[in-house]
């Protein structure tokens, strides 16, 4: 009988900080926002929405890094306990900044009530079902951003997507991507590439993380060591990830 985990109460923020673990991301972001924001200046920013932050760890090393003077943070997180850690990060880095979490899927929720001046969407774009793709891009960059404010966005261009694909959750390739935002009126700001390196071997404390990816169908433990076997998962595998800010051409 196949051995069945859903992600929750603790079990996907436990699983997302071992995929982190596994590999050396946070390093490697961190490095890249030192070297993006020597290029790009993001001081005007008063006002952000984090989309599907999780813990936030992303989007407020991205915040402390790009010189943002914020007054206002809108973070939206589907899951129960990542919500809960976004708050107790949020009182403890931006204790003087004004904050929600608001506990909702993004393509349920009516949006911020001002627009704001960035909004951040790392690793999230491809969760946004396919057929209201265009129409949630049209949205944010028509209602819920400023005239020419920015959107930060994280993808993964390859490496461990190749797990995703075999498990059935949806990727969408970096031009993909880029086609969603040109059409909704965005311009393409700035792109920087980070590589990274992440061991999958021994997969069992990443079924959370993988799961909550999956709003279609249940992934086992089977499935998930099934999607790791082969020569490209015997050793730490090679990643792409690429961060690009677009802004708004209103």
């Amino acid at each position: 009988m196949k051995t069945q985990i859903m992600a929750m109460d603790e079990s996907y923020v436990k699983s997302l900080a071992a995929f982190y673990e596994r590999g050396n991301y946070r390093e490697v972001f961190i490095n890249a926002l030192s070297k993006i924001f020597t290029d790009v200046k993001l001081g005007g920013v008063r006002s952000c929405l984090a989309v599907g932050a999780g813990e936030g760890w992303c989007e407020l090393e991205f915040l402390k890094h790009c010189g943002a003077n914020i007054s206002k943070f809108i973070g939206i997180e589907p899951d129960h306990a990542s919500a809960e850690h976004l708050k107790t990060s949020l009182r403890s880095s931006l204790p003087g900044v004004e904050s929600q979490v608001f506990e909702a899927k993004i393509q349920n929720w009516e949006g911020p009530r001002i627009p704001v001046d960035l909004i951040m969407m790392f690793q999230v774009i491809y969760h946004v079902p396919a057929g209201e793709r265009q129409e949630f891009l049209k949205k944010v960059h028509d209602n819920w951003l400023v005239s020419g404010g920015y959107v930060a966005v994280v993808t993964m261009k390859r490496g461990a997507r190749r797990v995703c694909e075999r498990l059935g959750i949806p990727m969408l390739s970096l031009e993909e991507i880029e086609a969603y935002f040109l059409k909704a009126g965005f311009a393409r700001h700035y792109e920087h590439e980070m590589d990274v390196m992440r061991d999958l071997r021994d997969p069992d404390d990443l079924l959370p993380f993988y799961q909550l990816s999956s709003e279609d169908r249940l992934i086992t433990l089977d499935d998930l060591r099934e999607a790791v076997k082969g020569p490209m998962f015997e050793e730490k595998i090679h990643e792409i990830h690429t961060i690009t800010l677009y802004k708004s051409r209103n």
